[in-house]
């Protein structure tokens, strides 16, 4: 755990960093495509508040909208969750993945893509109740699952040219939001046609596990781990159509766990990639990794 303590007192955990839903997730739309004329505007990155009736309270996003925005153009999102400490502002201001979809839009390697990064507090993306489990200090309690797959993605599609199905729709995070991001998924593969765990924080009761007062909190019990454990849930999910990245640097203590859940996905003859690079648990690696990110999510 020294090396993800480590991470909590330092920047880089700033990056890691109800029918409607349904509806939204079923709505046909047409695919992106070249044949509507695009202009030549800039990206740009607009701050939202939504309220979000699961929370009973308003949150805030920072949306991303690909060079030639045309609201006559159908787009794919992908959701971005950031890191323990972070915020809805981290993969951006922090690790530039705007100016990353800049270049490789402009290069004609991946789609123009809408990207989304909201606040979800400290929660891992999960509901959670108070007393459910020993709150540790600094995680956020409160229905934070039903938020980011019901109030954001209809809100989402609801304002912004979508294509509004699981196949346009992805979601990734790095540290607790890409354990975020794999729960979300498992749980709701309807939703999602993409995922990616990048060092996501993840937990197998060995040795090598880290912050296990987090892991308690979010595993007070069996049931509830059976729940929200990826490392079950990979198991026990049929998880069909839906593709899976999980990347971590070659010197993360979490790569350990999260070549564990590769390796558990591969056995049950799940769709999943593995990869690893040189560097830690840090904005350094995540910085190098972003373009293989956008390319799983949105390349051509």
């Amino acid at each position: 755990m020294k090396i993800l303590a480590a991470s909590i007192l330092s920047i880089i955990l700033l990056v890691g960093c109800a029918n409607s839903a349904e509806q939204a997730a079923t709505a046909t739309a047409a695919p992106y495509t070249k044949a509507v004329t695009e202009s030549a505007s800039a990206s740009s990155i607009q701050t939202v508040t939504l309220k979000s009736h699961a929370l009973k309270r308003e949150m805030n996003a920072e949306i991303y909208l690909p060079p030639g925005y045309n609201a006559a153009v159908h787009y794919p999102v992908l959701y971005m969750l950031y890191g323990y400490g972070g915020n809805e502002s981290s993969w951006f201001s922090w690790l530039g993945l705007n100016k990353a979809a800049d270049r490789l839009i402009g290069e004609g390697t991946i789609k123009p893509v809408i990207i989304v990064c909201p606040a979800y507090g400290n929660s891992f993306g999960v509901n959670t109740k108070a007393g459910q489990g020993v709150n540790p200090g600094g995680v956020d309690e409160g229905m934070y699952e039903d938020y980011l797959t019901k109030d954001l993605i209809t809100y989402v599609d609801r304002h912004y040219s979508t294509i509004a199905s699981k196949e346009g729709r992805y979601i990734g995070g790095a540290s607790m939001g890409g354990y975020a991001a794999l729960y979300l998924a498992f749980n709701h593969s309807n939703l999602y046609s993409k995922v990616g765990g990048h060092s996501a924080a993840l937990w197998d009761y060995s040795q090598a596990d880290q912050f296990t007062d987090q892991r308690d909190w979010l595993y007070p019990n069996d049931k509830l781990r059976q729940q929200r454990d990826p490392l079950l849930l990979a198991r026990s999910k049929k998880l069909a159509g839906l593709k899976i990245y999980l990347d971590a640097g070659d010197s993360d203590q979490l790569s350990i766990e999260d070549q564990g859940l590769y390796n558990i996905l591969k056995s049950q003859k799940k769709s999943a990639e593995w990869h690893s690079g040189p560097g830690g648990h840090d904005t350094n690696y995540w910085g190098s990794q972003l373009d293989n990110y956008l390319k799983f999510y949105a390349g051509r």
